[in-house]
């Protein structure tokens, strides 16, 4: 339940209870409440609490001026020694920095703030909010004083680093508050984005500001409005976010819907939201619906058209809806042409043509990366693919002569774990395997492709699945199995020749799942206990590796 749904079921209540019981509930809310909150719970009854009567404010807030400003001259600072720690191996090592605060920078920054918070509970919105404005953004300076260098800590990294205590989300959401209080319009809406994007502000609702002051802000219609009308017109995830949280704020599913159909072409995230929103409704004929409409509207570059194209396609498969399908799963691909996209396009009843299709459009993609420049707007990240996958699909579209005739130039035995060829020669063996099901060995070359491929989640675990189907659907020459067959033993033979000859111990155990691979291959092919015989091959040329030997063990099916 929202702040708005709430604060309207309370009124509601409010309005059918009678002075009495009102008085009444008061009371036992007093009566229940904390001791270190009663001070403040009588504070409130009061319309106008006095503020510390024996102490200036005027001069509080002088001498706090006077301490900022020797903080951003460095009059004041943090002293800091740093040394390198070490952990297991060269990667494993840090810089790490020690801290003293021989100024008591972290005790006078604490009382700050809660001068900040009694200005604020005084309803001294103006001085609350410009205080809060240099508290929250001020840097503090610290010197080396071994190597005399200077450099700076946020206030967060003042919390991490435990020189001083502090609420941040409450300092957070106070800000926020009193900036409410004291600004209007668009400045009001432009002001609240600035605080909402600082590191201290993550995961803070613009709704929780409601529910922390003295008094109930007002005019938060008015201000909702606005605030949409103002993220409409901002670019990020930040803003989509927010925007989305303003929309089911002032009027749910309904009021998100129309602001995506409006606002899509800087916020296409909307209609991903409005989708897992009806999902979570279980209205899935609506969700199917906005969602054909997003693919629909979507230009067909961005990657977010593929997610809500791979939404709509998992309630689809649960209704059993093949025209839908269908048409979800050549979207997910034109918008994200990934392979685990790529091969699902083989579930489809005519996959020949439209995988075919499929994959001279992601020939035609650019092949830089376009993450640069997305890392603060990833809703509009726009489709590409590399090199290699370019020729990882061409070789699941059936083009194996060209895939072979490519890797042939490859003449490279060591650092397969940044060449093509290093992908492919697993893909060949497991292809030429006439099994049915994966073995131990075949295993271990699928997780090095997927790792290889940087699959994760979903992705990872369907690729075994998506392979096994997939190659029911091939059909191989008996040329073309003598021709490969033959050009896998050559590479094998040169690859463990190179890794176990020259004992990297550390490959030795990938060295072995390929030679395994290619025995269980050569066996399922005819070749009378392939397998073995191949295995004792290698281990007759290396007798005397034993570690190499013993990897072999690790592969034995049970």
């Amino acid at each position: 339940m929202n702040y708005n749904e709430f604060m309207k079921s309370v009124d509601e209540k409010l309005s059918s209870m009678s002075e009495m019981e009102k008085a009444e509930w008061i009371h036992n809310m007093a009566r229940t409440i904390n001791e270190n909150q009663r001070i403040i719970f009588l504070n409130s009854l009061t319309k106008k609490q006095e503020y510390c009567p024996d102490i200036s404010i005027k001069k509080e807030i002088k001498e706090l001026e006077e301490w900022c400003r020797k903080i951003e001259d460095a009059e004041i600072y943090f002293q800091c020694t740093g040394y390198e720690e070490y952990g297991e191996g060269y990667w494993g090592r840090d810089y790490t920095y020690e801290y003293s605060d021989i100024f008591e920078i972290g005790k006078e920054l604490s009382r700050a703030f809660q001068i900040a918070e009694d200005l604020l509970s005084q309803k001294e919105y103006q001085q609350a909010a410009a205080l809060y404005d240099v508290l929250c953004s001020i840097t503090f300076a610290t010197l080396d004083s071994e190597i005399e260098e200077w450099s700076e800590l946020g206030l967060e990294e003042l919390v991490e680093e435990k020189l001083v205590i502090l609420d941040l989300k409450s300092i957070a959401l106070n800000m926020m508050y009193a900036k409410y209080q004291v600004t209007e319009g668009e400045e009001r809406a432009a002001a609240l984005y600035r605080h909402l994007s600082w590191d201290m502000c993550k995961n803070i609702k613009a709704e929780e500001m409601f529910t922390v002051g003295p008094e109930e802000l007002k005019g938060i219609d008015r201000f909702m409005e606005d605030w949409i009308s103002f993220l409409k017109n901002i670019d990020g995830d930040l803003a989509g976010d927010l925007l989305t949280e303003a929309c089911i704020y002032q009027g749910g599913i309904t009021r998100l819907c129309e602001e995506a159909r409006e606002a899509w072409a800087r916020h296409p995230i909307l209609y991903k939201h409005v989708c897992k929103h009806l999902l979570h409704d279980n209205k899935e004929f609506e969700c199917i619906k906005l969602g054909m409409e997003a693919i629909k509207v979507l230009p067909e570059k961005l990657i977010i058209r593929g997610n809500i194209a791979n939404l709509v396609a998992k309630v689809a498969v649960q209704l059993n809806d093949t025209d839908i399908i269908n048409q979800c799963y050549e979207a997910a691909f034109y918008s994200e042409s990934n392979l685990y996209h790529y091969l699902r396009l083989f579930e489809l009843s005519n996959y020949l043509n439209i995988a075919d299709r499929a994959v001279k459009y992601a020939q035609t993609l650019p092949e830089n990366s376009m993450w640069e420049g997305y890392h603060k707007n990833k809703q509009m990240m726009v489709n590409s693919i590399s090199k290699e996958h370019k020729m990882l699909l061409r070789f699941f579209n059936g083009e194996f002569d060209y895939i072979y005739e490519e890797c042939k130039k490859d003449r490279t035995t060591l650092g397969w774990s940044s060449s093509f060829k290093g992908t492919v020669v697993p893909l060949f063996i497991l292809l030429l395997d006439k099994n049915n099901k994966i073995t131990k060995a075949g295993q271990r070359l699928i997780d090095g492709i997927e790792y290889k491929m940087g699959f994760t989640g979903d992705y990872r675990q369907s690729f075994t699945d998506q392979f096994l189907y997939w190659k029911e659907k091939v059909i191989l020459r008996s040329e073309q199995y003598e021709k490969y067959i033959g050009w896998l033993k050559e590479e094998i033979e040169k690859r463990t020749e190179s890794v176990v000859g020259g004992s990297h111990r550390k490959s030795y155990y990938k060295v072995a799942a390929l030679i395994t691979a290619l025995g269980e291959t050569l066996e399922s092919n005819g070749k009378l206990h392939g397998r073995m015989v191949t295995i004792e091959h290698y281990k007759k040329m290396h007798p005397k590796k034993r570690a190499f030997k013993t990897e072999f063990g690790q592969l034995n099916e049970e």
